[in-house]
């Protein structure tokens, strides 16, 4: 039973591990490809009040920062936005969501955006088009080529609605776009927005990630006008998750320890009370008792060892589906709402080497250590006294 519990508890921990840690990487993958890129350039006073969305307090020379991001041998990609809060109408229903103003000549250089049109095509030029995500879709139960209203309101504060053709569906997995976005040109945005050449963001991708926090801190020298965010900066709310799935993984492996305490300790001490007369022979034939407590804790670390073999083996063949063909969550996520993680859909889990090392040895060494105690009440028993009793 205990061998059991500790293969369970290993398996359990391993496959877990893998699924929130598949969602913590595809999380962070939608975050940077669809909303964020790697740093985002705005105006100083702009994240004071973020989540309006502000047009007032936007970046109105963009071209020349542009420019010179884009000669960074380090820069891949550099593009601009507009965030802005709309009402989406098709005539008779009205749904809040978020416009976003694109540039369709050089957005595929920093988002993938254009690649996740899965029906229709992406946005050309200034055209009086849009992108509509998946799930906004089909709540209106529209499709390619039908018209929806879009209405806003412009820098100045005065009222705006645009008349747009849908002229492609977005399927992302990112629920902030599926379900919540508009997608038009940036060309129609600043003139339907009374935004002149002005844009919110300024989007950057590198060439080597792992730079980030280096190359933020030196634009920030370079532009001292402007904030600048990494795209960590601006999930805080994902990352967070992800540490506190760090204080679950953590707890599991409590409870196994637990598990092992309990569980090996009453084994252990089982094994002894049985024993009595093999204790007693081999304390008369002069073992000593730090050889009798290294006999008992061996039978202790033998069980976890064949515990750990188990589990992991068992976690790695039941993650196997997992990680191939990964878990839906369609069903229940729309209902559930914006928790933070960005997923719609199907998540994959993912092969956390680490993880599983950490599971084998701490199976071992747990019990192991848990086995000390009852293999020195064995080893205390008096020679004479334990072969009187058997």
């Amino acid at each position: 039973m205990t061998f059991l519990a500790i293969a369970l508890g290993l398996a359990m921990l391993i496959i877990v591990d893998s699924m929130l840690t598949g969602i913590d990487q595809e999380s962070f993958d939608r975050i940077i490809n669809y909303e964020t890129g790697h740093i985002k350039i705005f105006d100083r006073e702009y994240r004071e009040d973020e989540e309006n969305m502000p047009l007032d307090k936007s970046i109105d020379n963009p071209a020349a920062l542009i420019t010179k991001v884009g000669t960074d041998p380090d820069v891949v990609g550099v593009t601009s936005r507009i965030n802005f809060r709309i009402m989406l109408s098709d005539g008779i229903d009205q749904y809040p969501a978020v416009g976003i103003a694109v540039n369709p000549a050089d957005d595929e250089s920093v988002f993938l955006l254009k690649q996740a049109v899965a029906k229709g095509e992406f946005l050309k030029g200034s055209e009086e088009a849009m992108l509509l995500g998946e799930g906004l879709a089909e709540d209106f139960g529209v499709d390619v080529g039908d018209y929806m209203t879009v209405l806003t309101r412009t820098k100045y504060d005065t009222y705006q609605a645009i008349d747009l053709r849908i002229k492609g569906i977005l399927k992302t997995e990112d629920p902030k776009i599926d379900y919540a976005a508009v997608v038009i040109p940036l060309g129609l945005g600043q003139e339907s927005l009374d935004m002149g050449k002005g844009v919110t963001e300024i989007d950057i991708k590198l060439k080597d990630p792992a730079r980030i926090q280096e190359f933020r801190d030196m634009l920030a020298k370079d532009i001292p006008g402007m904030e600048v965010a990494t795209w960590k900066d601006l999930a805080a709310d994902v990352i967070a998750i992800s540490q506190a799935k760090r204080g679950g993984t953590s707890f599991m492996l409590f409870s196994i320890f637990v598990i092992a305490l309990i569980g090996i300790s009453n084994t252990i001490l089982l094994a002894a009370f049985e024993r009595t007369r093999e204790i007693g022979m081999m304390a008369a034939m002069g073992m000593k008792r730090g050889q009798i407590v290294r006999l008992f804790v061996l039978e202790g670390a033998m069980i976890g060892v064949l515990g750990s073999i188990t589990g992991c083996l068992l976690g790695i063949l039941i993650n196997i589906p997992f990680v191939k063909y990964g878990i839906n969550w369609g069903f229940v996520m729309r209902d559930v709402g914006d928790i933070g993680y960005r997923v719609t859909g199907v998540s994959h889990g993912v092969w956390n080497i680490n993880m599983i090392v950490i599971a084998f040895v701490a199976g071992i060494l747990i019990s192991a250590l848990t086995s000390i105690y009852p293999a020195r009440v064995a080893s205390k028993m008096e020679p004479t006294e334990a072969l009187r009793k058997a």
